[in-house]
């Protein structure tokens, strides 16, 4: 049986691994200025929005991080591929196994409050 506070606990738990991943993305992709936006970069908002069963989250980081998000490469991939941090971040395993434990757990609480 799902409690509110467990839904607040397993989103904060996928906001830190969230942090986490992001920035090991950073540095794997070796950006400019890596360690400034290594050491700035997190995850400030994650919510779900039930209505369309979307997953928003809001990265706060350098001013930069937009052009550096899809810019071209020099380090990485010798410039023939554009970075896309966010992308590829999205992508990692850790990232979404968050999101499914995520949902996971709204939904029985959902179920839960409905046959309460």
């Amino acid at each position: 049986m799902a409690t509110k506070q467990d839904v607040w606990r397993r989103l904060g738990t996928a906001t830190r691994v969230l942090n986490t991943e992001i920035k090991k993305e950073i540095i794997k992709q070796n950006a400019i200025d890596t360690g400034r936006m290594r050491n700035v970069s997190k995850v400030v908002n994650l919510k779900w929005d039930d209505t369309k069963d979307d997953i928003d989250l809001d990265i706060k980081s350098t001013y930069y991080y937009v052009y550096v998000d899809e810019g071209k490469s020099r380090k990485y991939m010798n410039g023939r591929v554009n970075r896309s941090i966010t992308k590829s971040f999205m992508k990692r395993d850790k990232v979404k196994n968050q999101f499914e434990e995520l949902i996971k757990i709204i939904f029985e609480f959902r179920i839960d409050q409905q046959f309460a």
